[in-house]
């Protein structure tokens, strides 16, 4: 039996309300990934609905759990990076990268800083610029399409997304130098939401669209970003990481409505996670 692949995820950590961290690592665990994380946050909650959340940045610590792993001979299949804190956490994350990937290292930056048009709080067009250069060293972009329009040098369109203005994201971030592209919150004419990617070695494009539901659900963007990341690092096919990813959000969102948990709290994943499982195992013939 062929050992475990490994992540090292780096992101913020939530102490509550499920995001970042406490979404990725259970998730790349569950699609038999091993998940090691360098935090660049600690957090008592996520930002969003919650008040007077505490907030301690971890810059300090960031590049040397990267070089005790280093001294302690870890290897990695794959670099997941999430949230960072600001363009400074950028340029560590260059230096995490220079440490820890190898040359078959699979390197997957989400770019998380800004959605609904709109920067996060304590970010803005600087972060934008780290986080271009930071496309041009990874496999794998997964900007919603918020991200994707300011790192593309495009103003940010509401939806519906028409096919020519999507094809031109796609064409802008392609030469970032991201062998694949994968845009989140894509909300076509005909109705629904999905997740567009395109690799740029095969010039596939593949679509995949769930319901669209009113309101927000919280760390959705991580749980797709999480398990596309895990799926791909595995050695799943695009198509199909895509696709499984996008059906563990959607069941996310579905069990999150049918309990009624106030949506601060976050998705219910865990109880989509069996069947997300099942699909891994398909995936690689797994009994």
């Amino acid at each position: 039996m062929e050992p475990l692949k490994r992540i090292a995820a780096i992101h913020d950590l939530s102490g509550l309300g499920k995001c970042s961290l406490t979404m990725a690592l259970p998730v790349i665990s569950a699609t038999g990934v091993e998940c090691s994380c360098i935090p660049t946050v600690l957090l008592s909650t996520h930002t969003g609905e919650f008040k007077d959340y505490t907030y301690k940045n971890l810059s300090d610590e960031m590049l040397p759990i990267a070089a005790h792993w280093r001294r302690e001979g870890a290897r990695f299949d794959g670099i997941y990076s999430g949230y960072l804190a600001s363009p400074a956490q950028g340029k560590l994350l260059e230096a995490i990268i220079d440490l820890l990937a190898e040359d078959d290292t699979m390197i997957i930056v989400d770019p998380v800083m800004a959605d609904n048009g709109e920067y996060y709080s304590n970010l803005g067009h600087d972060m934008c610029e780290e986080f271009r250069y930071l496309c041009t060293l990874a496999d794998v972009i997964t900007p919603n399409i918020t991200e994707a329009a300011f790192l593309a040098g495009m103003k940010y369109m509401p939806p519906p997304h028409g096919r020519g203005y999507v094809e031109k994201l796609l064409d802008r971030l392609g030469r970032l130098g991201s062998r694949r592209v994968v845009i989140t919150g894509v909300r076509p004419p005909e109705g629904g939401v999905g997740n567009l990617a395109f690799d740029r070695e095969s010039g596939e494009t593949f679509f995949a669209m769930r319901p669209a539901s009113e309101g927000v659900f919280y760390g959705t963007g991580d749980l797709f970003a999480s398990a596309l990341a895990a799926l791909l690092v595995r050695g799943a096919g695009l198509k199909e990481a895509l696709e499984t990813a996008n059906a563990l959000v959607d069941e996310s969102i579905q069990r999150t409505e049918l309990r009624g948990t106030p949506r601060r709290f976050g998705v219910n994943f865990e109880g989509a996670l069996p069947a997300y499982v099942r699909r891994v195992q398909e995936i690689f013939g797994e009994n």
